[in-house]
């Protein structure tokens, strides 16, 4: 009787034991990235580490909810797929809100937000109107496939100009650099990284996008559709970043940010 006595109780503990590391797997989270660089927001370095301003705001998020947040690099067009099959736990990779998205995942509220712009070449004289496809017939636009961007282009000049979409941004601007596009259009923080440097020195904003329904909300975290307890653990740790001034501290960080991001305002 004792040694059955034993056996339960180690067969107890191994129940409980199970279940306290079930648990504690629980508090880890795969989180979404873009596997590209995406600077200053995301990009690996030469040792392999992910490094910018969106890697230590995410960082910052999971810490105020007690969660262990690990980074899933992944293909941009395969990233709401990998969500939706449960291979990433939740998309924290500059996804702007739009409603096309919101059909497919739940956002959390927008934690930055930013104009988007067209660059060029400063010796182009084109005047962009972007009423007017026919304002660049002919030109090659570039922007990172699968993205608002693409898709605006599409919309706005596909019937005139060549859109040519990439895998990643750092190649579209590659490609800018070389003269095989003439224009590009993403973000401003981002493209201001770009025209601050040595490769992109000659090149400047040609146009402002005007409002879209395609260009979206701002960026949120994406999680499955239903999972509010994730989304509410997600929406109270940007409020605490925000509240405590630890998204200003990382952001002092990017000085080339200065002036380009819309913070969230989570009111009194």
């Amino acid at each position: 009787m004792k040694r059955m006595t034993t056996f339960l109780s180690l067969a107890a503990a191994a129940v409980l034991f199970g279940m306290a590391a079930g648990a504690a797997a629980a508090d880890t989270y795969k989180v979404g990235i873009d596997q590209t660089n995406y600077e200053p927001f995301a990009w690996k370095d030469a040792s392999g580490a992910w490094l910018g301003w969106e890697v230590e705001l995410l960082y910052a998020v999971c810490e105020t909810q007690g969660m262990t947040c690990e980074l899933a690099p992944t293909a941009w067009d395969g990233i709401i797929p990998a969500l939706q099959e449960g291979k990433i736990d939740f998309i924290f990779a500059s996804m702007s809100i739009n409603e096309d998205r919101k059909q497919q995942v739940d956002f959390s509220h927008f934690y930055y937000d930013s104009t988007t712009v067209i660059i060029g070449a400063k010796a182009d004289t084109t005047v962009i109107d972007f009423d007017n496809p026919e304002s660049l017939s002919g030109k090659v636009l570039g922007a990172q496939g699968a993205t608002i961007h693409s898709k605006f282009l599409e919309a706005r000049f596909g019937s005139a100009a060549e859109i040519k979409t990439y895998d990643g941004l750092d190649n579209a601007l590659a490609d800018l650099a070389a003269g095989r596009v003439d224009y590009v259009q993403e973000g401003l923080s981002t493209l201001s990284t770009f025209m601050a440097t040595e490769e992109g020195k000659d090149f400047e904003v040609k146009a402002i996008a005007p409002p879209d329904p395609i260009l979206g909300e701002g960026v949120g975290a994406a999680v499955r559709k239903g999972e509010t307890a994730l989304l509410d653990m997600i929406n109270a740790g940007i409020k605490a970043v925000v509240e405590s001034g630890k998204y200003d501290e990382i952001t002092a960080k990017y000085p080339q940010l200065e002036g380009m991001l819309v913070q969230p305002d989570f009111g009194s």
